[in-house]
């Protein structure tokens, strides 16, 4: 196997010492002793025994060792992006290593294959020659399996900061994550022999002789999927997955796959579907199966002092695993309802909630009683037998890929710790769900309780008392029989009156340790049942956005203001308010929306008054900042939810064929329609929007029809969608969308009418008032050139990415005064003519553009566009269009054309299908910078920083 070499040294400076040093020991001898001296260059190898190495060359599979991607994994750094330059390369060498599996399927090659990142991968040695694309492709033209022999350099660099780690994973797109680290107080559990006894005893042995269902044969069918779905696959990947024991990430693959390949990105995803369904038809070679169905594990500590395990599987199981989800999921949600909600059901969770609160709100269920049950370690406890046999029964196509997968106990690495698992659905599997719940689904069906749902592990039983109670004596042998025990210390029980808990005692002869609940502490799946635990269910979730509040100011303004309206405002907070009837409680209600104002003002650091408030509360597309507020969004949020869930109610509570009526909605209903003057029942009542619009254009034609003027035309303009387009920017210095605070503070005032600055004198001698609209005019406007030469920029490798070539400032092209366009396509653009652009940014507040900006938005731009198309009307030989948009991000209808055609081409190039949006978004954070540019340009020198 391979090892680390630990070499001892000589210093070359110092000929006469006999002392000798490790490689960082020499290092750091030289840097203190030779400071003038040239530093040496160490890189350390992974040294094997040269008859094994011979071996492993001319192609002997066993003399090679799958264990030490463990050691590779831990020792060897891979780049989490490729250089665009190396991936048509890369992908080809992933074709060919691809092939060769599944033509042989020896261990050498899948050895090949899941070492992939880390010989072609890695990073380079930062003394290395070249830059970083050239590095990479050296690596990827190594020779296989030699190039592990040189290991790339790892430094020792201090532990990353926090919020410098939540802010790169907001750069990557993944936002969960970035709230996950804020949020929790869970630590990095030390890799030391206790935390690795913890980690064994979570993955015991069978409790029983498992007799598994014979092997599936050759003629046994299998699923078989195209790449249109792996492409689908790939992409519901989030961007930051983490990469398992082969060092792949999915964004590896998604990178490989896309356009920017070149032609070897649509052959990789041929190969990858043809890797898909060779895993599917389960002819893995049973010596890798413990290892690309195995994973890398690390464990968190948890605030209570225990562990939680994370299990990371390869890449290409994950992937296989999905397209086995997807194929299979509508049949088997029906399959499963309505017991169990937890796979494949949309509304599971809802539906669970409201049907219980129906059961207990029923005044003919006033005797019986709720028995909430958990099971302890489910998902690492169920037999593995049980689950093949319900696969075969079920889900034929998916049993020989899940043959394969759990016959045999796979491998966990915990650092370079091995771990068998053998019992259960491996962790972030994403079959896991679904194999679950096939496992257990024959046991739960089977009580006759008038309520038996279940979400995955979590059960709920309600009947009268001896309906429980015989359910539970049936049902508790059954589920230790499958591997399950129910933990009896976090069952709960509900008694729905007074007369029915005189039975909690028998219960709890049964569950030792049982939990009597009220009614303000019934709580499912996270959801009050009663309304008297909402005001304390509010108290506890605005407490978590304070909490938020303090953490997220330590972040940049950009990032914060994302993390709080994409998941702590009323995201956070719509499950929430989808499943409880929460506008029963409006004082809790505003205390909530008002810890949500000053979350606001502080990471914008701008002051609101309750008109600027309530524009900010109004999605972006209505020219808000999309920070919904909880007394908007709840009624809504209910009405959705409860037309969503009636059908699935009605099956988890029969009804002689009648509907269930779903508790609280008519209510809900009557006061939708008194807020709002009773306007129609939207045509499809289960969509959250339909009802929420009524609230959005209510509040916003009250505001417009109260403002006058500038806040006006701001209104009218900031109700555009292109004019919002900034704030769906993912903030990313990478792509050039990270605004810094000072520019979102102005970008943001500006949007909502706030104050931008004190009143002061600009430097031309104008009075700028606390709005900042002067410098938006100024003759000696700072952002001006800065803004013209970015919409260029932007515009011009956007043309060059849709394989257009341009050049900036063509010469030989004049108007009359001489000035020339800003930009010229060196080929036709449209019926054989070249396209001429030339970018204008005008103020939408200004004196001599307001009377129109009142009246429509984007007139100031039409007008710029026409007066544009006049001064180079001389240049007839070309097509000519022009670039006009105002300082409130408004454009004239020939640039949108323009930058929608512009989309397109993008799109035929075979880049994003959202690349029109992000070059769109790319223009309006131009245009805010330059305002704010603007603004802050308007200070004397010595007062401004």
């Amino acid at each position: 196997m391979f090892l680390f070499a630990t070499t001892h040294s000589q210093c070359p400076h110092c000929p006469n010492s006999s002392r000798t040093f490790t490689d960082h020991g020499l290092k750091v001898h030289i840097g203190r002793l030779h400071k003038t001296r040239p530093p040496i260059v160490f890189t350390p190898t992974l040294t094997v025994q040269p008859q094994q190495r011979q071996q492993a060359l001319s192609g002997n599979n066993s003399s090679l060792n799958l264990d030490d991607l463990a050691t590779l994994k831990q020792s060897v750094r891979v780049l989490r992006h490729i250089p665009k330059g190396a991936r048509n390369l890369a992908a080809g060498k992933l074709c060919e290593a691809i092939d060769q599996c599944i033509k042989n399927n020896g261990t050498l090659e899948w050895f090949t294959l899941l070492s992939f990142a880390y010989s072609a991968l890695k990073a380079p040695e930062s003394t290395s020659a070249g830059n970083l694309t050239t590095k990479v492709k050296r690596n990827i033209c190594s020779e296989g399996i030699d190039s592990l022999f040189v290991q790339a350099e790892t430094a020792a660099l201090r532990p990353p900061s926090i919020f410098r780690t939540i802010e790169s994973k907001v750069y990557e797109g993944d936002l969960r994550g970035a709230v996950r680290i804020l949020m929790s107080d869970d630590g990095i559990a030390p890799p030391n022999p206790e935390t690795l006894a913890t980690l064994v005893s979570k993955h015991p042995a069978p409790s029983r002789q498992l007799a598994f269902p014979p092997e599936p044969d050759k003629s046994c069918p299998a699923l078989s999927v195209k790449p249109e779905e792996v492409s689908q696959a790939l992409g519901s990947f989030n961007n930051s997955s983490a990469a398992g024991l082969d060092g792949i990430r999915p964004s590896h693959l998604k990178e490989l796959t896309s356009g920017s390949a070149g032609e070897n990105g649509p052959r990789l995803l041929e190969y990858l579907t043809k890797l898909c369904n060779f895993l599917l038809s389960g002819q893995l070679n049973p010596e890798v199966s413990p290892y690309i169905y195995g994973a890398s594990l690390c464990a968190l500590s948890k605030k209570d002092g225990g562990l939680r395990p994370i299990a990371i599987g390869s890449v290409f199981r994950r992937l296989t695993a999905k397209l086995g989800c997807h194929a299979v999921r509508d049949e088997m949600s029906s399959y499963l309802q309505p017991c169990q909600l937890g796979f494949g059901t949309k509304l599971g969770c809802e539906a669970a909630i409201h049907a219980t609160r129906a059961f207990v709100l029923d005044p003919k269920n006033a005797d019986c009683v709720i028995i909430k049950i958990d099971l302890k370690n489910a998902f690492n406890s169920l037999e593995r037998d049980v689950l093949l046999s319900e696969v075969r029964d079920k889900i034929p196509l998916l049993y020989p890929f899940l043959h394969q997968v759990y016959s045999s106990p796979s491998k966990l690495f915990f650092n370079e710790s091995l771990i068998q698992s053998q019992v259960g659905a491996q962790q972030g599997d994403p079959l896991g769900p679904l194999i679950f719940s096939l496992a257990i689904q024959k046991v739960i069906s089977g009580p006759q309780s008038p309520l038996n749902v279940w979400y995955l592990d979590d059960g709920t039983l309600g009947g009268k008392p001896e309906e429980v109670h015989q359910d539970l004596l049936t049902l508790l042998p059954l589920l230790r029989n499958l591997g399950l025990e129910v933990n009896t210390n976090k069952c709960e029980f509900f008694p729905c009156s007074t007369n029915s808990h005189a039975s909690l005692s028998s219960f709890r002869n049964l569950l030792p340790g049982l939990k009597e609940l009220s009614s303000q502490n019934f709580n499912l799946l996270g959801s009050p049942i009663f309304p008297d635990a909402v005001p304390e269910a509010f108290k506890a979730r605005e407490q978590l956005l304070l909490s938020a509040r303090e953490r997220l100011s330590n972040l940049s303004a950009h990032v914060g203001l994302t993390l709080l309206r994409s998941c702590f405002a009323v995201p956070r907070i719509t499950y929430f308010l989808r499943t409880v009837p929460t506008w029963l409680h409006p004082t809790h209600m505003d205390s909530f929306d008002l810890a949500l104002k000053e979350s606001t003002e502080c990471l914008l650091n701008v002051s609101l008054n309750s008109d600027q408030w309530d524009q900010a509360s109004l999605p972006i597309r209505n020219g808000g900042l999309g920070i919904r507020r909880s007394r908007d969004v709840s009624l809504p949020a209910f009405l959705a939810s409860a037309a969503g869930v009636v059908d699935l109610v009605t099956k988890i509570l029969p009804l002689d064929g009648a509907k269930v009526t779903i508790p609280y909605a008519a209510d809900a209903l009557s006061a939708w329609k008194a807020f709002n003057s009773d306007p129609p029942v939207p045509e499809k009542p289960c969509r959250q929007r339909l009802w929420d619009d009524v609230v959005v254009r209510r509040l916003f034609d009250t505001l417009i029809n109260a403002a006058s003027g500038a806040d006006r035309a701001r209104l009218i303009a900031a109700s555009k969608p292109e004019s919002g387009a900034w704030l769906h920017a993912l903030p990313s210095p990478n792509l050039g969308t990270l605004l810094d605070n000072d520019s979102m503070r102005v970008a943001a005032a500006l949007r909502l009418g706030s104050d931008v600055c004190q009143p002061h004198q600009c430097i031309c001698g104008s009075n700028v008032e606390s709005n900042g609209h002067h410098a938006l005019s100024c003759c000696r406007c700072a952002g001006r050139f800065p803004r013209h030469h970015a919409l260029n920029d932007i515009i011009r490798r956007a043309l060059i990415s849709a394989n257009v070539p341009c050049m900036l400032e063509p010469p030989g092209l004049s108007r009359s005064d001489g000035k020339r366009p800003d930009g010229l396509t060196l080929v036709p653009w449209e019926k054989g003519k070249c396209l001429l652009w030339d970018a204008t940014c005008v103020s939408t507040f200004a004196a001599s553009h307001l009377s129109r900006t009142m009246r429509s938005a984007g007139a100031a731009a039409e007008h710029a566009a026409s007066l544009k198309k006049d001064k180079y009307s001389a240049l007839s030989g070309y097509l000519f269009v022009p670039l006009a948009v105002e300082t409130s991000g408004c454009w004239c209808a020939e640039g949108k054309s323009f930058l929608r055609d512009l989309g397109r081409r993008l799109l035929e190039r075979g880049l994003d299908p959202r690349s029109g949006f992000f070059l769109m978004q790319r223009l309006s954070i131009a245009i805010q910078r330059g305002n704010a540019a603007s603004v802050m340009g308007t200070f004397a020198s010595g007062t401004a920083r």
